[in-house]
């Protein structure tokens, strides 16, 4: 055991590998079980899309295409929100510089 922990000691590379190497184990484990759940869910998901499918296509079209234009509006509100918030950080860049002239005008009406 003694010359297991020197050499770890001794090459400090070989121990960080061997630790990652730990992680993902460990991690491959506990995320194994997730994934089969997903992977379940999502087959359920896709089998009862199918059904609904089969039964009233029609109505399955409209409804995709009322999400996609969801979505698209999504899109546009968020482009618009980027936009707007844009505008207000070059705003609050110069409330420094305006504060400044205030306090600048303020000392000079004061005769400092």
């Amino acid at each position: 055991m003694d010359a297991i922990t020197g050499y770890l000691i001794a090459n400090p590379t070989v121990f960080k590998i061997m630790v990652v190497f730990v992680l993902i184990v460990v991690a491959y484990f506990i995320f194994k079980q997730f994934l089969k759940l997903s992977l379940v869910l999502l087959l359920i998901v896709l089998a009862g899309a199918g059904y609904h499918y089969f039964n009233n296509p029609q109505q399955m079209s409209e409804d995709v295409q009322k999400s996609v234009s969801t979505v698209k509006s999504g899109v546009e509100k968020g482009k618009s929100f980027y936009k707007d918030s844009k505008e207000l950080i070059d705003k609050t860049k110069k409330v420094p510089e305006d504060v400044s002239k205030f306090f600048k005008s303020s000392e000079d009406k004061a005769g400092k």
